[in-house]
């Protein structure tokens, strides 16, 4: 399980990076990738509590998960969260009716990097013997 929550944790930085290089060409990549970054992290931090995602609404039952078992202070970044499934979800299936600024894209990837370090340090924190391969 440890090593699962490095590796997805892994793939969470790396999408940061890659949201960050996208926002020189799109905003909307850049913003679906910050979001990804998310969902990563939010994967990782349910594993570290034992937890899969159901095979149906996976996105919505992890930030759901994220929503039920952070502290209270982060609700309002989880709401981000939510906001940017939902954003991301009409990226996919409806462009039309979304239009990503490049503010939305730099604020997406904001919220994924503090996110993603609130979750890391979650996760060290539930697991001080584990050692982890992230920072």
């Amino acid at each position: 399980v440890f090593s699962q929550i490095d590796k997805v944790i892994a793939a969470a930085e790396k999408d940061i990076m890659v949201a960050e290089k996208l926002l020189l060409i799109d905003e909307g990549h850049a913003y679906e990738t910050a979001y990804t970054a998310m969902l990563h992290a939010a994967r990782a931090f349910m594993f570290s509590k034992g937890y899969r995602p159901t095979a149906h609404f996976q996105h919505k039952t992890v930030v759901d998960f994220a929503f039920h078992y952070l502290d209270e202070k982060y609700k309002t970044l989880v709401d981000h969260f939510d906001r940017m499934r939902k954003a991301r979800n009409n990226l996919i299936y409806e462009p039309w009716k979304t239009n990503i600024t490049l503010t939305d894209a730099e604020n997406a990837l904001k919220t994924a990097r503090d996110f993603i370090m609130i979750i890391k340090t979650t996760i060290r924190k539930q697991n001080p013997q584990e050692h982890f391969k992230f920072l």
